[in-house]
């Protein structure tokens, strides 16, 4: 007995069938990377962000006492854990079209307007006693080299009426401002150097999550 096989359709056509039945596949695929990078990128980013001198200033240095934070460290958890729970991910499934396979995805980290931790009660310091609120966090991101207080100016001492215990505004000739190396704008402060100076550990990190 003998059997003969005959394919009408064209190489063209094979291939496009084929590449068309690997579509679900591949979406599972990129699927599960995705969901790996929503899991393992935020911890980086808090890493970077941790790892810089602005950081090191605001939990015990020049800068807590210039904005007389007296709780940095709970302050600081609570931003750092706003910016990586807001980490978003824009995915487009694959489709098959021409014998390829076509997807995208991009990664959001930081919004641009900063409106996200700058609602935040941790974006302030809030003065009881005196009865008024500071928005440290707004200052040092957005307000650059601009002067906040006319005519005062932060001494260092010891003193029971600092709100740190280590620092006081007092009456000056010149005006207070945030210190000039970590004076930050919209486009360039705390949070987008931090990125920018670790751009390549965070593309290390997405390329070796489709290895």
């Amino acid at each position: 007995m003998k059997f003969t096989l005959k394919l009408e359709e064209t190489n063209g056509i094979i291939g496009n069938n084929i590449v068309q039945a690997l579509v679900p596949e591949i979406n599972i695929y990129l699927k599960n990377k995705l969901q790996y990078i929503r899991n393992n990128l935020p911890p980086i980013i808090k890493t970077i962000l941790i790892n810089t001198d602005t950081y090191a200033s605001l939990i015990g240095g020049q800068l807590q006492y210039e904005f007389g934070i007296p709780d940095p460290q709970s302050k600081l958890d609570e931003i750092l854990n706003i910016w990586t729970n807001n980490v978003f991910i824009e995915y487009k499934a694959p489709t098959a079209n021409n014998g390829k396979i076509k997807a995208s995805f991009s990664v959001s980290i930081i919004r641009s307007d900063f409106g996200d931790v700058l609602s935040s009660d941790a974006a302030l310091v809030i003065d009881n006693l005196r009865g008024y609120s500071l928005p440290w966090l707004e200052w040092l991101l957005l307000e650059g080299n601009k002067t906040i207080i006319k005519n005062q100016q932060v001494v260092f001492k010891p003193s029971k009426f600092s709100r740190t215990g280590m620092a006081l505004m007092r009456e000056s000739n010149t005006s207070w401002k945030v210190p000039p190396q970590y004076a930050g704008t919209v486009n360039n402060n705390w949070i987008t150097r931090a990125i920018d100076d670790n751009t390549s550990t965070i593309i290390n990190f997405l390329e070796k999550a489709f290895d």
